[in-house]
């Protein structure tokens, strides 16, 4: 009897083992499952934004997911304030700077305080890179479009003296303003290239090296974000976002951000 019961009692343990085990194996599968469906949908919500930063591949997708992971700042610190108080801490160059070049990165370069954007703030969709506003599909106004890059192509001419286009060092690909190689180069620049700015085709959305004081501006007001690797080895930390122009009038707002940013490059 005592014997039965131990053999009783040795099966139902191994019964509820075995048990355990198949529901743990089940679980591990459905959590497998749910972190590949949350993978894919993630991948396909980035395919949407269109090409920018990187390939335009699973490859390219799980790089930026690597940069979130390793290197990137959070996405809600992008619109924090205050980020530009200690450049000593988080800006790449600083101490190879001269004290001239550190006092322009400090110093505003528009012409005038920003007004304030109306509207509900505009913000980057959760990716690294590319950075976008909106997805490549979106509609966008044909007149806001026509007038913004036709400015922001009369920028090239206004500053012919001391830039140049070529191909996005950062964008991989698109038209990018550039400082000639005769422009002195800060060291806090020295990660992106000598690239000033760029507009995306794919939604109008651009970015801009501005200096300090400007990319405070330009967020505090509403008109961007910065880029999350702004401030990392990558990227100059005023590398800043600008959002998608709505109307007519708005473009004639970023344009001023963009010669902001090209007056501060050129200064060295």
């Amino acid at each position: 009897m005592q014997m039965s019961l131990r053999r009783t009692l040795l099966f139902s343990s191994t019964l509820l083992n075995l048990r355990t085990a198949s529901t743990t194996r089940m679980g591990s599968t459905m959590s497998s499952k749910q972190e590949d469906a949350g993978l894919m949908e993630g991948y396909r919500a980035w395919k949407a934004m269109g090409e920018g930063g990187t390939s335009h591949t699973w490859a390219g997708y799980m790089s930026q997911l690597s940069a979130e992971k390793t290197m990137a700042f959070p996405a809600d610190d992008t619109i924090k304030h205050g980020f530009y108080d200690k450049p000593e801490k988080l800006a790449t160059g600083w101490r190879r700077a001269t004290e001239e070049q550190r006092a322009n990165a400090r110093r505003a370069f528009l012409k005038e305080p920003l007004p304030v954007r109306p509207g509900p703030r505009a913000r980057a969709k959760p990716f690294v890179y590319p950075q976008r506003e909106r997805n490549a599909a979106d509609p966008q106004d044909p007149e806001v479009k026509r007038t913004y890059l036709e400015a922001f192509n009369m920028l090239g001419e206004m500053n012919g003296q001391f830039t140049e286009w070529k191909t996005s060092a950062l964008e991989k690909h698109g038209q990018a303003l550039f400082t000639k190689r005769s422009i002195p180069l800060t060291p806090l620049a020295g990660p992106t290239s000598r690239e000033i700015c760029h507009i995306h085709g794919t939604d109008l959305s651009g970015h801009v090296t501005l200096s300090f004081k400007d990319a405070e501006e330009v967020i505090s007001k509403g008109w961007g974000e910065r880029h999350r690797l702004s401030g990392t080895d990558w990227i100059h930390l005023g590398y800043t976002m600008l959002y998608v122009p709505n109307t007519v009038a708005e473009t004639e707002v970023f344009i001023k951000i963009f010669q902001a940013g090209i007056d501060y490059m050129k200064s060295g």
